[in-house]
């Protein structure tokens, strides 16, 4: 539990430098119709409940995208409509009961999922609806120091740095959009966070916020992203609708 504390501890001290990288973030515009592209973002908690209405506001959203943390059997249990209403879907195993995944009603390219087992981290290329293909990845870290969060970032930066065209990464970093690792797997895709900095975890507020679930998109994106509730979940949602620059 004290290393808990310490790893939550480093998290709320990154979060306190707010300020100096609000420059880093490109903010979204609103300019999008319907050739945008949309996608989802959310932590389900593993056993969290209730899990209906979660699901239905997922379907809801019209998302053509949904990236995933924490998917546990619960969930596929009690958000069975949710996995059913998406016809294609990659889940990779992360910690036990806490997959990451991705859903999308575009057509994947044959052959491209991949999944690092163990490093939470799955992707898969889609076909956009211009016909242009796009990566879209999921990504779960692990704690910060004293946990192996840099190790772990480290890996999945490699991996997404053999990706070629253009990758959207969406995830649960534990980390703010500004933090080292966050970085790193961004500049692997040469990416930088899109969307404002806000609170995401319950355990933040407006005072100090904890926005550790972000959207690393490529330079020029443009868009709105809009926070969804918490839903039974300790985190926020994210959906996003925009276009590639």
């Amino acid at each position: 539990m004290r290393v808990r504390y310490l790893a939550l501890a480093t998290l709320l001290f990154s979060g306190v430098a707010i300020g100096s990288i609000a420059a880093s973030v490109a903010a979204p515009s609103d300019d999008c119709d319907d050739s945008c592209l949309t996608l989802y973002q959310k932590n389900l908690m593993s056993k969290a409940w209730p899990r209906y209405s979660l699901a239905e506001d997922i379907i809801e959203s019209n998302a053509q995208i949904v990236t995933l943390q924490e998917v546990s059997s619960h969930n596929r249990k009690y958000m069975s409509n949710l996995f059913e209403h998406y016809p294609e879907k990659a889940i990779c195993e992360f910690r036990p009961e806490q997959n990451v995944a991705i859903l999308t009603t575009l057509p994947i390219v044959e052959n491209s999922e991949f999944c690092l087992q163990g490093y939470g981290l799955v992707g898969l290329q889609v076909k956009a609806p211009g016909g242009d293909l796009v990566w879209v990845v999921s990504v779960h870290l692990n704690w910060p120091f004293p946990y192996d969060q840099s190790r772990q970032s480290q890996v999945i930066a490699d991996r997404i740095s053999q990706l070629e065209g253009p990758v959207l990464i969406a995830g649960d970093f534990n980390m703010v959009p500004w933090g080292e690792s966050v970085r790193r797997i961004g500049a692997a895709a040469n990416n930088q966070s899109f969307g404002t900095v806000l609170n995401t975890h319950n355990l933040g507020s407006w005072k100090i916020p904890l926005p550790i679930d972000n959207l690393l998109f490529p330079k020029g994106t443009t868009g709105t992203v809009e926070l969804r509730p918490f839903m039974g979940s300790d985190h926020l949602g994210k959906l996003a609708r925009f276009r590639l620059g």
